[in-house]
């Protein structure tokens, strides 16, 4: 029957959208998933009460599918004939229906809180199998390892310490204490997981978001506690003469366990957001629609987390056993070395944060180091970054990781056979190497098989326009210079100094700079909502060429902000424009800062 005969209907249409969303609502309630996505081609005159079925049905598989209810709904809209229509007839209909989806995607955001959850008791877990084991080590006469385990929960809090310190500089006596106090009775992970999961808002004065707080914390984590706890504890398993070997196993498990779960909800948490996929969408976006993609996607990205971090502690303690700090300080070290020349032949030393002179170089050398130590050791996806170690630099750690780990078993195994022969075999169960070479070999391909495997999976399983992410060899610099010769509108391209100025500045600056001439009296004169105080701050003197236009740009706000950063600490300097581009840490040196740092 034709909607035409069905006046009620009509009216709900035409005459009362707000009826017809209640109308969604109710229907969506009690109608599942289609299977595939449905077929509903007739105009708006045309619709029967079929066909608003069908229309809901595939309203509920785009929100399914797609990676937020607005993207869902663009697509829903620009699909279907008759909600374009109406969408073209009723101007507050998509944002209408926006908040309609945000309604049906309750449960969806509930089970991303549980993941919330999950991962910051999988961290405070971590920590007290770390503390379980530590006293086992002193009980067992092991001092060696009692003291490495205590040494790298202390690190882990004190990293998290000076976070949580310039986080809240701003903040009153009470308020600072009581986030030392969420530090040092380790519950930290649960309280950051808490904000998150409650949508706290980004209060003003502190660097960071929650979010980016929370990812900050769990890098801290993972450099500080998780890599030395899964090396001390592999150590421990691979030596016959310790008693904790069953101990020591359940914590290394759950040491690895936690460490691939980290990686992989910070790697998926990034490709999800909206807000990352709107910014680059040529990176962000290899996860699939469809659940069984998805599925894979996740268990691939745990997977490889996990078998590397495996492969990486055991070649360690392997190379260890067969050389001493000297081999570990050759294989290890000529990676880092490897890594930081490939970034200085290419331009790309700086982080992209605009911070200058000393400063800079603290923060870039940190960056780095902490960049590459998290992507060796856990294969975390992000790190693919061209701003981290790049797509081309990931997949071949990844060759370096398997590579390292067979000449490490193989070199093992050449050991004891020549110990054998000289008659000197090793006695398991004392001190010294406890696993016999066949084992460690065996254990060690299982390891490296895995990981090739999860590799493969996950870009079978991954939408495969973004393959090409793990081989690219575009630089920070490159993509910050995409930011102003790639997009067209003026907020977009102004992202350019929301970076350091030395990755672009060298290639587009006569661009940069006669964009600025044309379209800074228009902005000042229209004051368009995002040029704001803090945006005008970020533009340097010298790419401003008209005096005039200069002295409209320094109010009596701007240079108040160009004041407090020139006052601020190198963390501090980063608080006002973190919120700006939505990252871990983000702001403009001052013009003065860098004028001093280029002479």
């Amino acid at each position: 029957m034709r909607m035409s005969s069905r006046p009620p209907m009509v009216k709900k249409i035409q005459d009362n959208i707000e009826l017809v969303i209640e109308f969604y609502t109710i229907l969506a309630s009690t109608r599942g998933t289609p299977a595939s996505e449905p077929v509903c081609d007739v105009a708006l005159d045309a619709m029967t009460g079929r066909d608003l079925t069908t229309l809901v049905g595939a309203l509920n598989y785009m929100l399914k599918y797609e990676a937020n209810e607005e993207d869902a709904v663009a697509r829903f809209i620009e699909t279907y004939k008759a909600i374009k229509e109406l969408n073209a007839a009723y101007p507050s209909f998509e944002k209408s229906l926006q908040e309609l989806s945000k309604r049906l995607l309750a449960d969806k955001q509930k089970w991303a809180k549980v993941k919330l959850f999950v991962a910051a008791a999988l961290s405070m877990g971590d920590l007290f199998t770390d503390i379980m084991m530590m006293i086992q080590f002193f009980g067992m006469k092991e001092p060696g390892y009692a003291w490495a385990t205590l040494a790298s929960i202390l690190a882990n809090l004190f990293l998290q310490a000076i976070l949580v310190h310039f986080q809240n500089r701003t903040f009153p006596l009470r308020t600072r204490i009581w986030e030392q106090v969420y530090v040092w009775t380790m519950v930290k992970p649960g309280v950051d997981a808490w904000r998150v999961a409650s949508e706290t808002e980004h209060e003003a004065g502190k660097v960071v978001d929650p979010y980016m707080e929370m990812v900050i914390t769990k890098s801290c984590e993972i450099v500080a506690e998780s890599v030395p706890g899964a090396l001390i504890q592999m150590s421990a398993i691979v030596r016959a003469g310790s008693k904790t070997t069953r101990a020591a196993l359940f914590s290394f498990v759950f040491c690895i366990f936690t460490t691939a779960f980290t990686s992989t909800i910070v790697s998926w948490d990034f490709d999800v957001s909206k807000e990352k996929r709107k910014e680059l969408p040529s990176f962000y976006g290899y996860i699939p629609r469809n659940l069984i993609g998805k599925a894979k996607t996740f268990l691939s990205l745990f997977a490889l987390a996990a078998f590397n971090l495996l492969v990486r502690t055991y070649a360690c303690i392997l190379f260890y056993m067969e050389g001493g700090l000297t081999v570990i300080s050759i294989v290890f070290g000529g990676e880092m070395l490897l890594f930081l020349l490939i970034k200085a032949l290419r331009r790309d030393l700086w982080y992209w944060v605009p911070l200058y002179g000393f400063g800079g170089c603290m923060v870039s050398a940190f960056a780095r180091g902490f960049g590459k130590i998290i992507m060796d050791w856990t294969a975390m996806v992000q790190m693919r970054h061209p701003h981290d170690v790049g797509g081309a630099y990931f997949t071949f750690s990844l060759f370096v990781t398997i590579t390292g780990g067979i000449i490490a078993a193989l070199g093992y195994e050449k050991k004891v056979l020549e110990e054998v022969l000289e008659g000197d075999e090793i006695n398991r169960g004392s001190e010294g190497v406890g696993l016999e070479e066949s084992t460690v070999v065996t254990t060690m391909v299982i390891a490296c098989v895995g990981t090739i495997l999860s590799f493969v999976t996950l870009l079978l399983s991954m939408n495969k326009e973004y393959v090409h992410t793990f081989i690219g060899t575009k630089t920070s610099d490159k993509v910050i210079q995409e930011y102003f010769t790639d997009f067209e509108e003026d907020a977009n391209r102004f992202e350019v100094f929301n970076c350091n100025r030395y990755k672009w500045e060298y290639k587009i600056r006569p661009q940069v700079k006669s964009w600025l001439d044309e379209r800074l009296p228009i902005w000042l004169e229209d004051e368009p909502e995002w040029f704001d105080d803090l945006k005008k701050s970020l533009i340097p003197d010298d790419c401003v060429s008209d005096p005039a236009i200069l002295v409209r740009l320094r109010t009596n706000n701007v240079k108040a902000i160009l004041e407090e950063r020139r006052r601020s600490s190198v963390l501090g300097i980063l608080t006002s424009s973190a919120a700006v581009h939505g990252e871990v840490v983000n702001s403009g040196g001052s013009v003065e800062e860098q004028q001093e740092a280029k002479e």
